[in-house]
């Protein structure tokens, strides 16, 4: 078969588009410098943003914090019915729960969403905390959830259907959900040993004990554990918390990391020497923790620990007018000192007497 066999009008959209790929062959020529522009707009785009689900008893804001430049954005998020709550992860998505435990997926940067069946019944109590506390994270293809003890899932998508308990036991304290690779990691915080679950079938896979630690001596210096899954490998950051008016980490304090391969979990821990992250900065709330690459551009310190969190506050003498303040902590790991990014415009935004725990978001994952 000749070109002369072939139908005008597809003869004319192949000559269209060798124009089209000529013209750009040769704009690339010219401008050599689009692909270091285009790749330094999107590095600078690699800033984690916390989402900040402030709600009072008029209004609800959801509004999004940066780190890098202490600016504060609103996001569209659907009209809440009564109280709602919004948990983001590290892939771009939130999970919506409304207090009736109706449950979503959304996606604030692009607008999508999946509905979820109500979250059962044992996340119910009178006063929510159960709701707040919860954490969660997805697949590609499902959704787990846990209240602090044993795992449900919901398979994708999941209007219409149901939740049913992961793994081989409920009685298991769960403190974080990690989704990597086609596994969910599962977190004991206290114990700080980590199961893994099948992300198809939802069977218990294997489990990594508790790497051996020496606490410190101090009960205010209690450590807290964080899972961070990436690359193949799990690495458990054992900190004390950041307590600004009580102690620096130079007064026995603790910060140490353990890693081990995600596929031989059963092998257990190593402590990596020095206990630093290197060209990385750890973002921690209290759903997760997660790396983000301190490329120079995104605004994120190398080597350092963003830690997000809430807490309570009173406001006059008579304990009446109770709110939430948002704060984030930076620990320095090459220094071991701590700054509070707390006092500029993260200062501003409160939550309703039902405070809510922030958790931070990637604006374009990958």
């Amino acid at each position: 078969m000749s070109w002369s066999d072939l139908p005008a009008e597809l003869v004319a959209g192949i000559a269209d588009r060798i124009t089209e790929h000529a013209d750009l062959a040769r704009f690339r020529s010219v401008c050599p410098s689009w692909r270091s522009a285009s790749a330094e707009h999107a590095a600078r785009r690699r800033t984690p943003l916390l989402l900040l689900p402030s709600q009072s008893y008029s209004r609800v804001d959801r509004c999004l914090w940066s780190p890098a430049d202490d600016s504060i954005k609103e996001t569209p998020m659907p009209a809440a019915c009564g109280r709602s709550f919004l948990f983001a992860s590290p892939r771009g998505w939130t999970l919506g729960v409304a207090n009736d435990l109706s449950a979503t997926l959304l996606q604030p940067f692009t607008g999508a969403s999946e509905s979820l069946p109500a979250l059962p019944p044992s996340f119910h109590d009178e006063y929510e905390k159960i709701l707040r506390d919860m954490v969660w994270d997805r697949s590609p293809d499902a959704v787990m959830i846990s209240a602090g003890k044993g795992g449900f899932f919901c398979k994708l998508p999941g209007d219409g259907g149901s939740w049913s308990a992961a793994g081989s036991s409920q009685t298991a304290a769960v403190s974080s959900i990690t989704y990597d690779d086609g596994t969910f990691y599962l977190l004991d915080g206290p114990a700080r040993s980590v199961t893994a679950v099948d992300a198809a079938t939802f069977a218990v896979t294997a489990v990594a004990e508790p790497p051996d630690l020496v606490s410190p001596r101090h009960s205010w210096c209690t450590p807290e554990s964080t899972l961070v899954v990436s690359s193949g490998e799990l690495l458990l950051i054992v900190r004390t918390h950041l307590l600004f008016q009580v102690a620096p980490y130079g007064s026995g304090g603790l910060f140490k990391v353990f890693r081990t391969d995600s596929r031989s979990l059963a092998a257990g821990w190593s402590e990596v020497a020095g206990g630093g992250i290197g060209n990385r900065a750890l973002f921690v709330d209290h759903l997760r923790g997660f790396c983000v690459e301190a490329n120079g551009l995104n605004g994120v310190r190398r080597n350092c620990v963003y830690v997000a969190s809430s807490h309570e506050m009173v406001n006059d003498d008579y304990g009446l007018d109770v709110y939430g303040r948002y704060t984030v902590s930076v620990l320095d790991l090459d220094e071991l000192t701590t700054q509070d990014l707390s006092y500029g415009n993260l200062l501003n935004c409160m939550c309703g007497r039902f405070w809510q725990w922030p958790s931070w978001i990637m604006p374009n994952p990958h």
